[in-house]
């Protein structure tokens, strides 16, 4: 019985003690400060003007990249940036050098049938003006000769001279023709010569040179180009060229950024793109330059959008936003990587909470206030909003201090009037 008595005393005593106690609370004190909606995006640094290395033009065949020096080498008038292949237009060179070698020695060969030709006419026309030398020679027995034989000298002078009449004429025609010939061989020596220095030219235009100082980079591209080949594959031009990779005509293959000016192009999505407006300041942090700091504003924001495949199921819409850039453009290398912080909207001087400090109670937004080790629900009204930070308009004064998780129905009581 004096056992039963002992056990009563002490459940009696440390019952009490027992009972559950609320898991501590992080707290917050509010305070009035300036609400700030920032939408933060990581961008690219890029020149707000470059020189554009575009693809050469009027090559026949593939042009494809042979040696290319690496993205981001420093580079000097004159130094070679690029080296291409085209074998479609080596083999044409080849062949109308070879074209052109045969038409010279056709030249030649016909110079010297020529020559021949009108050498033998020449010394037939020579023999026969000698023939008729001879002739004249004998008129002088003509008048003591019979006069059939007279005839026949006489005749015989005259076929002379129609002969030397005739082979005259043939020797002017075939000089004449000769001459056209050559003519003709010399135009088209100067036509297959024109074809081999200006193919030579494209040759030679398959090392591309720098012609200013810079650094090199990718080519901005306008908008998403595809390449269709016809055969049901296609290809999505862009980037840094690569040893191997094809070279489309009248495209930029590089470019040269000038570097005393530059801005940042970001990537947003759709429901972000809506809040961003024109001349919104813009915080930026470049990690890799030292974490340098520095400010800018939205310059423009393009009207066209482009799509993003997740998966085949999962797509986003992406639009790109251009900023400007205040400061330090000399210590921004243009394809370093910078974290955007926009400034959407500014309210100064107004009471804000964190957004985890609201909650809803029968469809009423409440914030529970500190009451000694106890907290009551007050009912508020919300402003504007971010996805950390809420404007509360109706309910606080600002000195209170907010749970921010909610807490157990032990520790909530009602507010003392």
């Amino acid at each position: 019985m004096k056992n039963f008595f002992v056990l009563a005393f002490v459940l009696f005593i440390f019952l009490p003690s027992c009972k559950p106690k609320q898991t501590n609370l992080v707290t917050c004190d509010l305070s009035r400060t300036d609400f700030n909606e920032i939408i933060t995006v990581t961008g690219t640094i890029q020149p707000v003007n470059s020189l554009s290395i575009m693809a050469p033009r009027g090559y026949y065949g593939n042009l494809t990249i042979g040696w290319v020096r690496p993205e981001g080498s420093h580079v000097v008038p004159g130094d070679s940036i690029c080296v291409m292949k085209c074998d479609e237009m080596v083999q044409m060179l080849e062949d109308q050098i070879r074209k052109l070698e045969i038409l010279k020695a056709d030249f030649t060969k016909l110079e010297a049938d020529n020559a021949l030709n009108l050498a033998v006419l020449d010394a037939r026309l020579k023999e026969n003006q000698a023939g008729m030398s001879i002739s004249k020679l004998d008129s002088v027995q003509m008048n003591y000769a019979p006069p059939v034989k007279q005839q026949l000298m006489k005749l015989e002078l005259e076929k002379l001279k129609v002969q030397e009449r005739k082979l005259q004429k043939k020797y002017l025609a075939e000089k004449a023709i000769d001459e056209t010939e050559i003519r003709q061989m010399k135009s088209r020596i100067i036509q297959a010569e024109n074809q081999v220095q200006s193919n030579q030219e494209k040759v030679k235009g398959l090392t591309l040179y720098a012609t200013t100082t810079g650094i090199l980079i990718a080519a901005e591209m306008t908008g998403r180009v595809m390449v269709d080949f016809g055969d049901g594959n296609a290809m999505e031009l862009g980037g840094y060229p690569k040893p191997g990779g094809m070279i489309f005509s009248e495209l930029p293959l590089m470019a040269v950024p000038e570097l005393s000016e530059m801005q940042v192009k970001i990537e947003v999505q759709e429901v972000d793109y809506k809040r961003i407006e024109k001349g919104q300041k813009v915080t930026m942090i470049i990690d890799a330059a030292n974490g340098l700091k520095t400010t800018g504003l939205v310059k423009t924001k393009s009207m066209a959008s482009k799509m993003k495949y997740i998966s085949a199921e999962a797509k986003f819409k992406y639009y790109d936003i251009v900023v400007s850039v205040d400061s330090c453009h000399s210590q921004m290398p243009p394809g370093l990587s910078a974290r955007c912080s926009i400034l959407v909207n500014q309210v100064r001087d107004t009471l804000v909470v964190p957004s985890l400090a609201i909650f809803e109670r029968d469809s009423v937004k409440v914030v529970y206030v500190a009451d000694g080790d106890k907290f009551h629900p007050v009912p508020v009204e919300t402003g504007l909003a971010s996805s950390s930070q809420t404007i509360i308009s109706k309910g606080l004064t600002g000195k209170e201090t907010v749970a921010l998780t909610e807490p157990s129905q032990n520790y909530i009581v009602k507010k003392k009037e």
